[in-house]
């Protein structure tokens, strides 16, 4: 084989190597993405359920000891 058949075949493996490395770190990235956005809705699910009324905080009367008197 000739020297730039070797030095070619070298940088496709190379390139090979970095696109699978890549393609790893994209999908970890999109299961993170996927998690945040489940999140991201409950979230506003939440927000839109107590702005409707439902399940709302109840404002306490007393107020806490570490305020003091």
């Amino acid at each position: 084989m000739s020297d730039s058949r070797i030095e070619f075949e070298s940088k496709v493996a190379i390139l090979e190597h970095t696109v699978d490395a890549l393609s790893t770190e994209l999908a970890v990235q999109q299961r993170r993405l996927d998690a945040l956005q489940a999140s991201l809705d409950a979230l506003v699910r939440q927000v839109h359920r107590l702005r409707s009324g439902g399940d709302a905080i109840e404002p306490h009367d007393t107020r806490p000891p570490h305020w003091g008197g």
